[in-house]
């Protein structure tokens, strides 16, 4: 259970992080809405940490956990590249 505590704390920061930054990178800098999206990394942080136990194999929550911050900051990354962000 310590084993699954820790992945499951440690690996969702990443993970918050990265779905956080998606949203950040695509609302408008000039917006009043910076604030409340940044306040939602402690709620989407919970939710990424509870969601994690209800996975049965560890190796799962793992992989899916990598892969919600693979892709996030590769999404962030992608945009940032091509233009697409309005910051």
């Amino acid at each position: 259970m310590l084993v699954r505590s820790l992945i499951a704390v440690l690996l969702s920061i990443p993970a918050t992080f990265a779905l956080v930054g998606v949203v950040l990178v695509l609302i408008p800098q000039s917006t009043n809405a910076i604030l409340p999206v940044l306040l939602l990394v402690f709620p989407v942080w919970m939710t990424l940490t509870c969601c994690s136990y209800l996975v049965s194999e560890l190796r799962q929550t793992v992989l899916g956990l990598v892969a919600i911050a693979g892709l996030g900051f590769g999404l962030i990354a992608m945009l940032r590249w091509t233009g697409l962000t309005l910051v």
